[in-house]
């Protein structure tokens, strides 16, 4: 491990630590105004300028200058008067410098200051928000426009003196603009975009969006940045692809600065500085500020002092830190080879005095020095730094590791034996000195050996058999070493693998099943296996396909060939099973009674072993059978009515099964219910309806125009009818499962009997009733008017009719009753006038 070791000692022989140094204010600023802007020359200590205005918006201008280092400060414009407000200055040389600000205000001075005039840079720009110059050539400024559709980015490339405007990408509002190399550039807004140019400003693009407001900016390089925004400060050092935030609470941060070595700087409200060293991982106080202004610009001058400027006409300065510190292009080298140092050191360093161990020359005072190391071994390098008042020691111990080619590694150990086809590892021991190793195996067509470490992986080819070496050999940056010493091996024959037949399931009873492998080598024996032990059988190989014999065992079978070193195990692995024939169907499930016509669902469980159900209808000609499977239909014969009955069975390539006990099913036919009664009667007259009456059927009546007074739910009821007019009467008729039919309607014609009422409503008489052998009917009818005489049975059939004219005085009728069947019947008359009147009689013998 290396380590370092830094000293700081005092010429009086006073050693001094280093910590961090505080920041100081200066009090003479010339100014009480913000100052947005400050620039040193190049090169410059002792010369420095700041800008900035009254207010923050639209105010006064002045610029100051100090000549001292930056202990005093004096206003050098306005020589008299006012000056619009500036807010970016930058001088490329001790004589010449540009500043830009309000108004379109940008004035240039080639004397240092001493007189201004203004120049043209942009057109239409409300104000200038920052100038800065890469070299004494290329330079940018970035303003705030008075059309959001103009560019806000003007480069020149011949130390100002023309000007031209970016081409793309900068009609944004800019708050702050940085080089990080001479092509490459980065500015930030308030809309919190970063935007990025690569060549010298014309083009830019968004090169990331970040979660605040941004301020203010610096770059060490291409690679890192950093950027103050609202409340947040973010970090990136891979050229603003990724971006680290660290949150502070409430500060804004415009002032930045950023060094290539990870360091940084950023500033901003009540005069708080931050700072980090590992690239914006971690950040920490470095200036606690009193509260009273904000900081807008950090820079650095020559000598390494910093300087800040803000608010209130604020400058604070932190003198220049002072350390030794340096690099080598390289930490390991070959012996012979050199190693170049560059001294990394802060402050203003006036002497060096290296000392280098096992370098020729073992010591230095050059600045940046070039050592040859000639043995091999690892060696301290120690600097020691002088500003001429101070010095600095660093020692880093074991710094530089000086190599040579590397040793010979040990023979390779490993299986020098094996079947062609595997993959094996070869290890050797570490050899001193060394990084990677390369093996080799000959001959090639062995196989393939790789890995760059210790180990080497041979992958051996399947089609070769012979012997074949390993050897190895360690290289380092200085080239390789010798080979190792060979290790002599041996790749045997693998046997090929074949494939084995199917295997399957075979009826009881029969022989088995045949397995055979389709194909053999000859010098090869192939073992037949049953669910891993062996089943005894070992069959040579004949170079064609081979058999192993019928076999009845149930179990997975396998098969390996082997040579007697190598075995290989051959494709396949079938089953062989003996299978029966299905066992009884189960019975179905479903309705038990049914209706001829209709069609309904039967289901059953599954059969055991079976590939296929058969459902049974006997007799066949019941009804027709619908699906497959464990779930059918039967769509009933509507001709056919009595019992069927529904099996099932199984069957498979072994046979068929036996059919299940049978359901028993009782398929009925559908009823025809006919609605019979008096098609016309009178009003508030009660009368009889009848349907053909079937054992086990449920009637239901439906009527309108009248009530029904009893019978309902039976094959006979009794309604009495209401106000004249038409009525109807109809029956649904219900046998068993979804054996439903209704009547049509029987449409009845109620009437108020008027007719009747007067002429022979309290004169029909019959008697005797019930009645035996005659029927004696007594009535009047009106004279002259015709009228019928119709005997009934309560299902509407005629037996009798008897036509009269009315005399207009009592009639009498005997009708014979001995040709007919005992029951109920019903006295019907009707005139031609549409009177109606009706009696019932009930006839006994």
């Amino acid at each position: 491990m290396k380590k370092v070791l830094s000293v700081i000692v005092v010429i009086t022989f006073f050693t001094l630590q280093l910590s961090a140094q505080s920041w100081n204010y200066v009090s003479s600023t010339g100014t009480s105004f913000i100052l947005f802007g400050m620039s040193f020359p190049p090169s410059q200590s002792t010369i420095g300028y700041a800008c900035g205005m009254q207010y923050t918006y639209d105010a006064d201008g002045v610029i100051v200058k100090t000549t001292d280092g930056g202990n005093n400060w004096t206003a050098i414009l306005p020589t008299s008067g006012a000056i619009d407000g500036l807010q970016g200055i930058w001088f490329i040389s001790e004589t010449l410098g540009f500043a830009g600000g309000w108004n379109n205000y940008f004035i240039k001075t080639t004397d240092g200051g001493n007189t201004w005039v203004p120049t043209t840079c942009g057109s239409n720009v409300w104000y200038y928000v920052d100038v800065e110059f890469w070299d004494s050539s290329n330079g940018v400024a970035a303003g705030s426009m008075n059309s959001s559709s103009d560019q806000s980015v003007f480069i020149t490339s011949d130390g100002g003196n023309t000007w031209v405007s970016a081409t793309s990408g900068t009609n944004v509002n800019i708050m702050g603009i940085c080089y990080a190399d001479q092509n490459t550039l980065f500015a930030v807004g308030t809309s919190g975009n970063v935007i990025k140019s690569t060549d010298g400003g014309h083009n830019w693009n968004v090169s990331a969006t970040l979660p605040a407001m941004l301020f203010g900016l610096d770059f060490a390089d291409a690679s890192f940045g950093v950027v103050g925004g609202e409340e947040k400060m973010f970090a990136t050092n891979d050229g603003g692809t990724t971006w680290s935030t660290y949150t502070t609470g409430y500060e804004n941060f415009y002032a930045a600065l950023a060094y290539d070595n990870g360091t940084a700087y950023v500033g901003g409200t009540d005069e708080n500085i931050y700072v980090t060293t590992d690239f914006g991982a971690n950040w920490s106080f470095e200036h606690n500020g009193p509260g009273q202004s904000h900081l807008y610009r950090i820079r650095e001058v020559e000598s390494s002092a910093l300087f800040a400027c803000g608010s209130q006409g604020t400058i604070i300065t932190r003198e220049a830190q002072f350390n030794a510190n340096f690099s080598s292009d390289v930490d390991s080298v070959c012996a012979g080879n050199a190693v170049n140092f560059t001294d990394l050191s802060v402050g203003a360093i006036t002497s060096w005095n290296w000392i280098f161990e096992g370098g020729t020359p073992s010591t230095s005072t050059d600045e940046n020095p070039t050592i040859i190391y000639n043995s091999i071994g690892i060696y301290d390098v120690s600097l020691e730094v002088s500003d001429g008042t101070n010095i600095s020691t660093e020692i880093i111990q074991d710094m530089i590791t000086v190599l040579e080619d590397p040793s010979a590694p040990d023979q390779p150990a490993g299986d020098s034996i094996l079947c062609a086809g595997v993959t094996v590892d070869y290890t050797t021991q570490p050899v001193s000195g060394a990084d990677t190793y390369f093996w080799e195996v000959d001959p090639s067509s062995a196989g393939n050996i790789s890995g760059t470490g210790t180990t080497g992986t041979f992958e051996s080819d399947n089609s070769f058999t012979g012997t074949y070496t390993i050897k190895v050999k360690a290289n380092n940056m200085c080239g390789y070493g010798p080979w190792s010493q060979e290790l002599n091996c041996t790749l045997n024959m693998t046997p090929q693998a074949f494939e084995l037949s199917e295997g399957g399931g075979y009826c009881s009873g029969d022989p088995g099943i045949e397995i055979t492998l389709d194909g053999s080598e000859i010098a090869v024996t192939y073992e037949l296996f049953l669910d891993g032990s062996t089943t005894g059988i070992i069959v040579d190989g004949t170079g064609n396909p081979i058999s192993f014999g019928i076999q009845s065992s149930q179990g997975i079978y396998t098969v390996t060939g082997t040579t007697g070193i190598c075995a290989e195990n051959m494709v396949g692995t079938p089953y062989i099973f003996v299978e029966f024939i299905p066992e009884a169907g189960y019975t179905p499930e479903g309705p038990d009674t049914v209706c001829s016509g209709s069609m309904t669902d039967y289901t059953t469980q599954p059969i055991f072993a079976a590939d296929t159900i058969y459902w049974n209808l006997y007799p066949a000609d019941a009804g027709t059978i619908l699906g497959s499977g464990e779930n059918i239909s039967i769509d009933w014969n509507p001709t056919f009515a009595g019992l069927a009955s529904l099996t099932t069975n199984g069957s498979n390539n072994c046979g068929i099964g036996n059919e299940s006990i049978p359901l028993e099913i009782t398929i009925l036919s559908q009823p025809e219910p006919e609605v019979n009664g008096p098609s016309m009667v009178c009003d508030e007259d009660e009368a009889e309806y009848t349907t053909y009456e079937n054992l086990g059927s449920s009637y239901d009546w439906t009527v309108t125009g009248g009530e029904i007074t009893s019978g309902n739910g039976t094959h006979m009821i009794t309604v009495l009818w209401g106000s004249h007019g038409l009525g109807m009467v109809q029956v649904s008729e219900n046998i068993g499962q979804e054996c439903l039919v209704t009547s049509g309607e029987f449409q009845v014609t109620i009437d108020d009997c008027t007719n009747i009422d007067e002429l022979i409503a309290t004169n029909l008489t019959i008697y005797p009733n019930p009645v035996k052998d005659a029927l004696k009917l007594s009535f009047t009818i009106a004279k002259m008017e015709s009228y019928s005489i119709k005997i009934q049975t309560l299902l509407g059939r005629n037996i009798k009719t008897i036509n009269g004219i009315g005399k207009g005085s009592i009639e009498t009728y005997i009708i014979k009753t001995n040709n007919m069947i005992n029951g109920r019947y019903i006295v019907n008359i009707t005139t031609e006038s549409g009177a109606n009147i009706h009696e019932h009689f009930v006839l006994v013998k």
